[in-house]
């Protein structure tokens, strides 16, 4: 089923909790060597990623919602003269990744 608007929910649709969300997030960037991040940072990082990924400011500012395409590059218009470097960056990162885990397969956890 897909959900009406939620960025996080359960299989069948329904809302996940806020706080269970912001628990799992932060015990798995730990588990990866992250820097401690909050639910609102992944919004920015999307952000980043489609203007790295040279998405039009116009389809980035209807993604995030936001009331005018102003309010994006008020937010994040110091991005677009570092765009090819971050998109570069970010395929490096996903080559080291690809690299360190051939085959796709994630870990498993230990339960």
């Amino acid at each position: 089923m897909i959900s009406a608007g939620l960025v996080f929910c359960r299989l069948d649709g329904s809302p996940l909790r806020p706080q269970g969300v912001l628990v799992e997030l932060r015990r798995r960037a730990a588990e990866l060597g992250l820097p401690r991040i909050g639910v609102h940072d992944l919004r920015h990082t999307a952000a980043t990623i489609m203007i790295s990924s040279r998405v039009p400011l116009a389809v980035v500012s209807k993604t995030l919602r936001h009331s005018t395409l102003a309010t994006t590059v008020n937010l994040y218009g110091h991005l677009l003269p570092h765009a090819a470097a971050i998109g570069t960056a970010l395929e490096r990162a996903d080559r080291k990744h690809a690299t360190a885990n051939p085959g796709g397969q994630s870990e498993k956890r230990a339960a």
